[in-house]
């Protein structure tokens, strides 16, 4: 997997809550760095407590889920609730989560660490996660979403964009995503009049014009072509403005297709 730096920044950035532009002092570190540097912080408190983190999930397995969620709710908060997850059978996980309402779900979800919650995504039904969806737009927790993004199952990304009424948010959540790929995939099943909303908004904000390209990087010749298609139709001149932003960003040879459409 190619790791975009400044996707990688951003996310370290909240990590340590920064402004992207502040941790100027890792300037020396390219996007795996940031990355390692990223999970490690991440994840050395869940290291450092782990085996208390395992013994309360495992004091659990004998109580019925509705009173496990409810002392979740009621003593454990959010964030111990977030870390003993990683040791909850995802299964179980899923059918505790029936019993939480959005706004605590949304609050977990703040406190989790994404690469280790892939299993959980997969087994959570999509629908308790449409109202996580809505919690997490109406709070601008981007860098949260953008996380989740890149482990969340496909199908499920798909429905739950349907959540994203306003084409800058989803251009903000990608812009968190470090699996650009997989962006691209989700970006080629919308159809033309959610691209074209996508390319407007896209060209009202240069780090959007920059995000836009970098999916569509990832995306194969017949789907950059109409993407060029459709930025043509939004604005003929949209696409020199691209082509400078990918110059600058080292993805002009990878949007041949689209620059030759």
């Amino acid at each position: 997997m190619n790791i975009d730096r400044d996707t990688e920044l951003r996310r370290l950035a909240r990590v340590l809550h920064r402004d992207a532009g502040q941790p100027g002092h890792l300037a020396a570190l390219d996007g795996a760095g940031l990355m390692k540097l990223r999970t490690l912080i991440q994840n050395s408190l869940l290291e450092e407590f782990a085996g208390l983190f395992e013994k309360i999930a495992a004091s659990g397995k004998l109580a019925p889920d509705a009173l496990s969620a409810l002392l979740c709710r009621k003593v454990f908060g959010p964030s111990i609730t977030a870390n003993m997850s990683y040791y909850v059978p995802a299964d179980r996980a899923a059918r505790m989560c029936k019993h939480f309402d959005d706004e605590f779900m949304a609050e977990i979800a703040r406190e989790q660490i994404p690469e280790r919650a892939k299993e959980q995504l997969e087994k959570l039904p999509v629908d308790l996660m449409r109202g996580v969806t809505r919690q997490m737009l109406a709070s601008r927790d981007y860098h949260i979403m953008g996380g989740f993004t890149d482990y969340l199952p496909e199908d499920k990304a798909m429905i739950l964009m349907e959540e994203i009424a306003d084409p800058a948010d989803s251009l903000r959540i990608s812009s968190f995503a470090q699996r650009k790929d997989r962006v691209a995939r989700l970006t080629a099943k919308m159809d033309d009049q959610q691209i074209r909303s996508l390319i407007e908004a896209a060209f009202k904000a240069p780090e959007f014009i920059n995000e836009v390209g970098l999916v569509t990087a990832q995306m194969p010749a017949k789907d950059q072509q109409r993407m060029a298609r459709l930025s043509d139709a939004v604005d003929p001149k949209h696409r020199a403005t691209a082509r400078q932003a990918a110059e600058k960003n080292g993805t002009l040879e990878a949007l041949q297709p689209f620059f030759a459409a």
